[in-house]
């Protein structure tokens, strides 16, 4: 009975066989083989499903990994897209080759910057992915706080999507000096002064500590290879983007706009054409990853290819040429793919005054900045100059940072040349002579000086036959001793050097009159008039000592 039930088992499952073979035949199909329950090959894995980057700050940037698996596909090919939305710097994707060890695929996610549209804020972003020695970037600009990027792979049979994820926040983790303008070309002035001022921000957590101060051209501070000229300077003079218009040198043609007030050439055959007079000439400009290639052109000859992209927002330069012959030139810079923003150009070549001690103040000279916006207020006192192209370097420095700020003005031949008065201040004994009372308010309210009238006249700098007139100050005496030959000065112990007042004649020009120097060697005080009897002063125990030089 048991063999009976074993055979009809056998040719129960023998009959089941051949109706699945029937089957597979009515249907039109191949017989295989051998018959498998799950006919799906094996999908390629990606793993983890989200990558957190955590939290970002301006200026930082977070790299992680995915890891792909064959899995035992049988076409191991894939190609991961960028997250949709994101503009590709080349091209949009990433090919790879699945292997059975897990492959890594490298995302890199820096932040740039925070920028503000329509009163909104939004991080500017560049996504770099690496894999097999090949790498694509994509850019994109973000609403602040939470971010989640899908990426996905496409491979034959189907789709895998994963995750990058991070915490967008506005402020750096570290004291960050930020200058709106970092270099300044205040142009031609027509009156006697003239004022622009610096947006200083601090971009980190901590709060930042910053002073500003005019470089000393005694102490070898602040040299120039040449002039700055804005391109901004030139665009907020003649708004019309100077297309077709050529204003001051400058000539743009194509497809511009303004960004930041600069121009900004987009797309191929836009041209900058730019005119000047040297020996040299750097072109400022910005990289971008938006930024394309540049061809500069000089005199009409080509000269060099300029890359103008980078992976953020960053400031550049570029020496186009500092061997040409003195007379006009040419510079012409074609835009290719992309857009980039022209700051403007260096020409050297030309001489450049640094000008009177004084001549440039600032306010304020220090500052504590936390999230808000700080001013820099730049003032030029020109009154009494001579025509020529002035220069003078600020130095910032501070706990996230220091910044050089070279700063450039041209008096016009036009104007009247007016000579500087130099004005008295006394208290007691201790005589101040100064021809700009309006920068030495603080010393004047500090030490109680009074006022004793206009002395006399010096000459602006620059005017033939004459020469610096420097100031030393003994604050142990309470006295001034003013000299053009600094070599006066070694012979007196005790005095620190406080830079020139103007310009003195050093020998006898028309329509001057001797300076006269008077001395009382037992007080060591010295007093300078233009009257040769010395204002009474002898009754005071003053002797004549020298002729300190020649004024109006």
């Amino acid at each position: 009975m048991m063999r009976k039930t074993f055979i009809l088992l056998v040719l129960s499952v023998l009959f089941m066989s051949m109706g699945d073979t029937l089957a597979l035949a009515l249907a039109g199909q191949r017989t295989p083989a051998s018959v498998t329950r799950d006919i799906h090959p094996a999908s390629p894995t990606v793993t983890p499903e989200t990558v957190d980057l955590g939290v970002l700050r301006p200026g930082e940037e977070a790299t992680g990994a995915f890891f792909t698996n064959a899995n035992g596909a049988v076409n191991p090919d894939w190609f991961a897209e960028a997250p949709e939305g994101w503009k590709a710097v080349g091209e949009n994707g990433l090919p790879g080759l699945v292997g059975e060890a897990p492959a890594p695929l490298q995302v890199r996610l820096h932040y740039l910057k925070v920028l503000i549209r329509d009163e909104k804020k939004y991080a500017s972003l560049n996504l770099r992915m690496e894999a097999v020695g090949r790498s694509v970037s994509v850019t994109r600009e973000v609403p602040l706080g939470d971010l989640r990027e899908k990426l996905q792979f496409n491979y034959v049979g189907g789709t895998l999507q994963v995750f990058v994820t991070a915490r967008l926040t506005e402020m750096y983790a570290f004291p960050s000096l930020a200058l709106d303008m970092y270099r300044l070309d205040l142009g031609k002035v027509r009156g006697d002064s003239v004022s622009q001022r610096i947006q200083l921000t601090s971009k980190g957590i901590p709060p930042l500590k910053w002073k500003v101060r005019v470089a000393r051209a005694e102490a070898g501070e602040g040299a120039f290879i040449g002039r700055y000229v804005s391109f901004r300077r030139l665009l907020t003079e003649f708004p019309s983007l100077l297309i077709g218009q050529p204003q001051e040198g400058l000539e743009l043609s194509g497809n511009w706009e303004k960004k930041g007030g600069y121009p900004a050439g987009q797309g191929e055959q836009s041209v900058l054409s730019y005119q000047f007079a040297g020996t040299g000439i750097t072109l400022h400009f910005w990289k971008s990853p938006e930024g394309g290639t540049l061809s500069a052109f000089l005199d009409g000859q080509f000269t060099d290819i300029i890359d103008g992209y980078g992976e953020a927002p960053e400031s550049a330069e570029v020496v186009i040429s500092d061997r040409l012959t003195t007379g006009p030139h040419i510079l012409t810079v074609v835009c290719g793919d992309g857009k980039v923003v022209f700051e403007g150009a260096t020409i050297s070549g030309g001489q450049i005054v640094k000008g009177p001690r004084g001549l440039v103040t600032v306010f304020p000279d220090s500052g504590v900045t936390t999230r808000e916006t700080d001013y820099v207020n730049i003032s030029v006192a020109t009154r009494g100059l001579l025509p020529g192209v002035y220069g003078q370097n600020l130095l910032f420095s501070s706990n996230g940072g220091d910044a050089e700020v070279p700063l450039f003005f041209e008096v016009g031949q036009d104007r009247q040349v007016l000579l500087p008065d130099v004005h008295r201040y006394l208290a007691g004994s201790d005589i101040l002579l100064t021809a700009s009372p309006q920068t030495e308010t603080a010393r004047i309210q500090a030490r109680g000086y009074r006022y004793g009238g206009v002395a006399f006249r010096l000459f602006a700098p620059g005017t033939p036959g004459t020469t610096e007139f420097y100031r030393w100050f003994n604050p142990n005496v309470g006295d001034y001793f003013y000299s053009y030959n600094t070599g006066d000065a070694k012979r007196l112990p005790g005095y620190i050097y406080e830079g020139p007042i103007g310009n003195i004649g050093t020998s006898k020009l028309a329509g001057t009159r001797e300076l006269y120097r008077w001395v009382n060697r037992k007080t060591k005080h010295h007093f300078y008039t233009t009257d040769l009897s010395g204002e009474g002063m002898a009754q005071k125990g003053y002797q004549y000592d020298a002729v300190a030089g020649f004024v109006k």
